[in-house]
């Protein structure tokens, strides 16, 4: 071997062949059984060493290979001053005993010391260190011993490995039991687990007597955060309202998320009566939407939230609607019902329910033929000034089913949006309301005063990234100008990204594409962000116009208001739901943009309004 020079004339320690037996024994018996292998190899270590007095010993365990160390661990006593300052040495001396068999050993001079180095087993080598000489017989006397030592440091390592394993089996499990258990996003207890929950705390409701409720909340509008601002930050929303409802959450009640937006919260043990609970249910349901009421800062978005609750109570005395899937069932259908009454509330479960929401899904159905089979048509609502002349139309689109018969544009359009039919069947309302657009405009005289044809704009056909390319390329196959179509936009795009909305508006301009604010006073915040719109013309909803004359009501009043503010910001009026002679005054003393209602015309076919517009009186 490099370096390492054999020495065969050695000392006596051990004086006789008696006293080497006797070490031997002793040293056996030293070899213990510990808990680990490193131990008993330690344990071993310190006997010899003052056994034999010498100045260090030192078990090396050969590396598997996998990289260029010769060996992976050592362990030292005293010290590893030897295999630090004779690294190049030891390599070498390593090496050897790697490839020769177990039974090998070698006395070998390093400075000033002796090594003696024997096998240990397949696994290493130990390496003893003396000032003095080693008697020869000393190796002979030993390697029994070191032998024996190996075996029980294999047998003790390979235990302990299983033991790590089985350790790290048992993590692994736990981990995947945990896993399977929570959403991955919000660390949420996931369906999985609210299913058994809920059958768990339906039980104990009819054990111990009591009453419990299931809350079904989703987030409204939240695919519009996805679609504007990026699926990484709906993440991030859903996230941090995970973590207000767990932070408001009552002692003993649990929250889950089961997917996409949607969250539900066993309330546990809530009262003894059904009036008692449904108190209880009422103050949670209030809390929930008030702890989301206030604004979630995501980097530079200040995004607000509304949920629509349902609430489902139990038992309710009947074995099968107090089973987890119709609990489930029931709540998810009252929360519908919530979104129907205008989001940002609570309903609870009545059976009528059941009966409203097959409703709905049969209409959607239809609603899909319908779009296929062309059921669909266009009538045109005008738009009068304050000298009663027609400036313009709105587009309306109305629906009569061969099956099914008439349709409420406010049903099946609110169906549409909830299925996300609402993108093709505005696509249709856009194409044939600017084909009618070029008939009308192709006949009109220089001095006409009818000037646009308005068509709605949904909110989610709003927020597609691609909106004003669709719609501009829209208008360039069109033979119209792009003055003569107005977008009229709800409140409802203002509510997730007032930044985006405003970018929009501003692209529009920039194509000539002119819009109007419609339904102004029903929607969230309209005062606090109508400065900041880049519009000149709004739509005062017809609600207000409706109560207009009730000695009781403020609308008036709130009319009046809208009128003044707007006049100070520049923004013309255009007023919804004129109906009665006093209406009509009422806006012509005031000098309003536009009226609109039944009192002048009712929403038309097209054709007729052909007539209206070019018809000598």
């Amino acid at each position: 071997m490099h370096s390492l020079t054999s020495k065969r004339d050695l000392t006596t320690q051990p004086e006789n062949s008696q006293e080497l037996l006797s070490l031997q024994n002793r040293l056996l018996l030293a070899i213990t059984v510990t808990e680990s292998a490193s131990e008993c190899v330690l344990n071993f270590m310190r006997d010899v060493h003052d056994e034999l007095k010498l100045k260090s010993c030192h078990l090396v365990i050969f590396s598997d290979g996998r990289d260029n160390e010769h060996y992976e661990s050592c362990v030292s006593l005293p010290d590893d001053a030897l295999l630090k300052n004779n690294q190049q040495p030891v390599d070498d001396l390593v090496e050897h005993f790697k490839e020769f068999n177990e039974s090998m050993h070698v006395s070998i001079l390093l400075g000033e010391s002796e090594l003696l180095c024997m096998a240990f087993g397949s696994q290493g080598v130990f390496i003893l260190e003396n000032s003095n000489s080693f008697q020869e017989s000393l190796a002979d006397t030993l390697l029994p011993v070191i032998s024996k030592l190996s075996k029980q440091y294999l047998l003790l390592a390979q235990r302990s490995e299983l033991i790590r394993q089985e350790i790290l089996n048992k993590d692994t499990q736990l981990t995947y039991e945990l896993q399977a258990k929570r959403d991955p996003l919000t660390n949420l207890p996931n369906r999985r687990e609210f299913r058994y929950s809920l059958s768990k705390e339906i039980s104990n409701t009819q054990r111990y007597d009591y009453y419990g409720a299931l809350m079904y909340i989703d987030l409204d509008n939240f695919k519009n955060v996805n679609d504007s601002l990026g699926h990484s930050i709906g993440d991030i929303l859903l996230t941090l309202v995970a973590q207000r409802l767990t932070e408001h959450a009552r002692g003993g009640d649990s929250v889950f998320r089961i997917g996409g937006d949607e969250f539900v919260y066993i309330l546990s043990n809530i009262g003894t009566t059904i009036d008692e609970a449904i108190h209880t249910a009422k103050i949670v349901a209030n809390r929930v939407i008030e702890i989301l009421a206030q604004p979630i800062e995501i980097g530079e978005y200040s995004l607000h939230v509304t949920p629509s609750i349902g609430i489902a109570m139990f038992p309710d005395g009947s074995g099968e609607s107090s089973d987890s899937e119709n609990i489930l069932r029931q709540a998810d259908t009252a929360m519908y019902r919530a979104k129907q009454q205008g989001r940002n509330g609570y309903e609870f479960f009545d059976p009528e329910m059941h009966v409203e929401a097959s409703k709905r899904l049969i209409i959607e159905d239809y609603l899909r033929k319908a779009l296929k089979n062309s059921e669909f048509s266009l009538v045109y609502q005008p738009i009068v000034n304050t000298d009663e002349q027609i400036i313009g139309a709105e587009t309306l689109v109305r629906w009569n089913s061969p099956t099914l018969g008439q349709i409420s544009p406010e049903y099946f359009i609110s169906i549409a949006e909830e299925s996300n039919l609402i993108l093709e069947l505005s696509d249709w309302i856009f194409d044939n309301a600017c084909s009618f657009a070029e008939t009308v405009y192709d006949r009109l005289g220089k001095q006409s005063c009818f000037k646009y044809i308005s068509i709605n704009i949904s909110p989610r056909q709003f927020i597609q990234n691609n909106f004003v390319e669709s719609i501009v390329t829209k208008l360039k196959n069109s033979t119209v100008p792009n003055e003569f179509i107005k977008l009229e936009f709800t409140e409802n795009v203002l509510l997730d990204n007032v930044d985006s909305t405003i970018q929009k508006m501003e692209q529009l301009i920039e194509n000539k594409i002119d819009f109007l604010l419609d339904d102004f006073g029903t929607g969230y915040s309209s005062l606090s962000y109508l400065h900041k719109l880049p519009i000149w013309l709004l739509k005062i909803d017809k609600s207000f116009v409706t109560d207009f004359t009730s000695e009781k009501s403020d609308t008036k009043a709130i009319v009046n208001a809208i009128m003044v503010m707007a006049e100070e910001l520049g923004i013309k009026c255009i007023v919804e739901g004129v109906e009665l002679q006093e209406h009509v005054d009422h806006f012509k003393k005031h000098g309003v943009h536009g009226m609109q209602g039944y009192y002048f015309h009712k929403p038309m076919p097209p054709e007729q309004l052909l007539k209206v517009l070019f018809s000598p009186d």
